[in-house]
């Protein structure tokens, strides 16, 4: 249990805790029960630095670039990467092959630089929109949920590649894995946003209805152009769905003035 919560911090974060532990492959299928755990201890620490620069005064829209700047940060960057290389392959290449070897490619390309523009750009804006409870609750479910969409898109999935960091958990997560961070995802999200009113409720489900559609949805179209799902491919997905449930978020913000 701890080596596969260690797994899941090393993996997700730029956070070291044993440097002779390695992700074998199918090892850290097995972590990504954690990973919804993870994705909330983003959160957490996201609203306590937007706390500590609350209280030095810093005016909100230079904190939200910080915040977008920090959660880049705390993951290495590693989930737009794979938007920008996904991005780059699905418009540049014409078959299965191409698109996968322009993905492999090391460079930024056009349409990989447009994508994380505009992604940490509304990410950027959303939080511009958002205040005090609403803005906490964004910054704890948006990391939880974007990486219980990494679990739906690894189960029971075919990888896209003979190599690659995505084989070491691809197509290996267990059921009873799936059902548990599925549970944790769930639990953590309800737990923060559902209050007295039903608003919050309807809110939860429309988190979790467009998280699960954009997931299905981007990993049949995936599957499609790529031939299977590849950890690039994982982490444009769930770059998305922290960009949408930001912008769920703001609707219902909006919805409530």
């Amino acid at each position: 249990m701890v080596k596969n919560f260690i797994n899941a911090v090393q993996f997700l974060t730029l956070v070291t805790v044993n440097r002779e532990q390695g992700a074998e492959e199918g090892s850290l299928a097995r972590s990504m029960v954690y990973f919804p755990v993870i994705g909330f201890l983003i959160g957490f620490l996201l609203v306590n630095v937007d706390k500590a620069m609350i209280l030095i005064a810093l005016p909100q829209t230079i904190s939200n670039v910080l915040l977008v700047a920090l959660s880049v940060l705390v993951t290495r960057a590693l989930h737009i990467d794979g938007l920008a290389d996904t991005l780059d392959g699905l418009m540049g290449g014409r078959d299965h092959s191409s698109r996968l070897s322009i993905m492999k490619d090391s460079r930024l390309g056009t349409a990989g630089a447009v994508g994380i523009f505009f992604v940490l750009f509304i990410k950027y804006t959303s939080l511009n929109n958002l205040f005090d409870s609403e803005k906490v609750a964004a910054l704890l479910i948006a990391p939880v949920l974007a990486r219980w969409s990494q679990t739906l898109m690894v189960f029971k999935a075919n990888y896209g590649r003979e190599d690659g960091m995505g084989k070491a958990f691809v197509g290996h997560l267990r059921a009873s894995s799936m059902v548990a961070a599925s549970a944790i995802a769930l639990g953590l999200s309800a737990f923060v946003v559902v209050g007295q009113d039903t608003r919050s409720v309807f809110l939860l489900i429309s988190l979790v209805c467009g998280v699960m559609l954009l997931t299905f949805g981007g990993r049949w179209y995936l599957v499609r152009k790529l031939g299977g799902v590849t950890g690039d491919a994982i982490g444009a997905v769930s770059e998305l769905n922290e960009v949408l449930v930001f912008l769920l978020f703001v609707v219902f913000s909006s919805g409530s003035q």
